[in-house]
Formats: structure tokens, C-alpha cells, sequence
């Protein structure tokens, strides 16, 4: 049982025990009437303090509440971050895979670069030792020019002036670098006419120097499948005077540039590679 109901049974108790005692109506009535007054009172103090309490603690809940939507808010934001980080960390991952497979394909290609330029050099160092003798001779210069191994003999002891007929001593020494070049299966050969900068002769079998560089390759190319080397690997090409390796401007150095050529060109594997 409450206290507010005792304290009204107490009250109305009491009260009826004074109306025994000869008390009148009036007394009576405004003792009761004081009796309800305070229970009144009581009752709404109770009220109000229970209203308080229960402000409180929806104002405790509604903190709450704000502060869980804070923290979710606070959450998802965290969330989207780590998201994008984790999207730029995909992205970058994709670009380093990129860059990683770029790199190996060019470490490969830089390597059979290599494994290249080592056959060429060792290429180079066979036919120099076994045309040693020409080059001690000064017969023959074993040179690297654009890239090309490049046989090259003097004009003068190819052929006679402004013909493409060959000299003995010429033809011996082509016999020599064909017993050689014979050996070297699989490569092309471009055999290359050059002349310096003085115009044929006018009424002469050949109008141009370009004539002239022309028939000599094609005469050496000649000779040199007649003693072996294989006719599928074998060019011949004029350059006239358009492509000199000093300048017309004295007797010495157009004889430098009167020469016949013999380039081993490159495979194709090979020029795909520098591509």
C-alpha cells in the first residue's frame, strides 16, 4: 500500500473518530476538506517529480540517440574514406602491374639486344681473324659502320679507271673473302659500289658514276657466287658518289671514297628488336 493512501485512511480515520467525539458538521467538513487538500497536494508533487524523471531520462535518450547518429555519421564518413583509399590503392596497384609487365617485356627485349650485339661482336672478331692477312696486307679494312659489319676494299686494286672489268690482284682478293663469306650461312650480303665526286668520261660505256658503282657490285656479286656463296644471300647496289666517308676535296681523300663495300646486313628478328 502507498504512503499517500495511508496517509489519507490515517486522515479519514482520524477525522472520524472527532465526529464520534461530538464534533460539529462544519468542523467536520473542513477538516475533510483539508484532508483532500493535502492528498491533492501530495499527489501532485508525486506527478511532478515523476514528470521530472521522466524528462530526464528522455532527455538522457534523446542524448543518446544524437550521439549514436553522430557516431554513425561519423562511421560512414570513415567508411567512404577508407573506400576511395582502397580505390586508389586498386588503381595504383593496376598501374604498377602495368609498369611491372612493361619492364620485363623491355628487360627481354634489352636482353636478346644483348645476346644480339654478343653474335655480332663475336661475328666480327671470327671474320677479322680469318681475313687477317688481307688486313695486315692492307688489302681489306674489317669496320663497324651504321650498325653493319663492313668489309671494305680500295678501288685501286679492284678495277681499272672508270671500268667495271676486274684487276687480277682484285679478283685473288675477292676469291679470299668469298671462301670465307661462303661459310657464314643464313646472312645477307649487300655488295656496295662507291665512287668519288669526278664525272665519267663522256662517250663512255657508263653515263653516270651511279652506272658505274652498279656494274662493279653486280661484277663482284658475280665472282662471288662463281666461288660458292649463296646467290639467295647476295645484293648488289650503286651509290655513285652519295654516299662518301671523307670529303672531295683532295686527291687523298676521293681515293677514300672510290671503294667497294661488302655489309653484312642485319636479320630481320634483329631489326625488329632495335624497332
Amino acid at each position: 500500500m502507498s504512503s499517500r493512501m495511508v496517509s489519507g485512511l490515517s486522515v479519514a480515520m482520524g477525522i472520524a473518530m472527532i465526529s464520534a467525539c461530538g464534533m460539529s458538521k462544519e468542523e467536520h467538513d473542513g477538516l475533510l476538506k483539508q484532508a483532500l487538500d493535502e492528498r491533492a497536494a501530495a499527489c501532485d508533487a508525486e506527478m511532478k517529480k515523476m514528470q521530472a524523471a521522466s524528462e530526464e531520462a528522455m532527455n538522457a535518450k534523446d542524448g543518446m540517440i544524437s550521439g549514436l547518429e553522430g557516431e554513425i555519421e561519423k562511421l560512414g564518413g570513415d567508411l567512404k574514406k577508407v573506400r576511395g583509399e582502397l580505390g586508389d590503392r586498386v588503381v595504383q596497384l593496376a598501374e604498377t602491374k602495368t609498369e611491372l609487365a612493361a619492364s620485363t617485356t623491355e628487360l627481354s627485349q634489352l636482353k636478346k639486344l644483348r645476346e644480339k650485339a654478343e653474335q655480332e661482336a663475336t661475328q666480327f672478331r671470327s671474320l677479322a681473324d680469318r681475313l687477317k692477312s688481307m688486313v695486315d696486307a692492307g688489302k681489306l679494312e674489317v669496320v663497324m659502320r651504321k650498325g653493319r659489319i663492313n668489309l671494305k676494299l680500295p678501288d685501286d686494286i679492284l678495277f681499272p679507271s672508270g671500268s667495271q672489268q676486274l684487276k687480277k690482284e682484285g679478283r685473288e682478293a675477292l676469291v679470299s673473302v668469298a671462301e670465307v663469306l661462303k661459310e657464314v650461312p643464313g646472312r645477307e650480303f649487300l655488295i656496295a659500289g662507291h665512287t668519288d665526286n669526278v664525272p665519267v668520261k663522256r662517250g663512255g660505256r657508263f653515263k653516270s658514276n651511279w652506272d658505274l658503282s652498279t656494274a662493279r657490285a653486280v661484277e663482284v656479286v658475280k665472282l662471288m657466287i662463281s666461288h660458292g656463296v649463296e646467290p639467295e644471300g647476295l645484293a648488289a647496289a650503286g651509290y655513285g658518289e652519295f654516299d662518301p666517308i671523307a670529303p672531295n676535296d683532295s686527291k687523298e681523300e676521293r681515293q677514300k671514297n672510290r671503294r667497294l663495300e661488302i655489309i653484312l646486313m642485319p636479320k630481320i628478328e634483329h631489326v625488329a628488336l632495335e624497332g
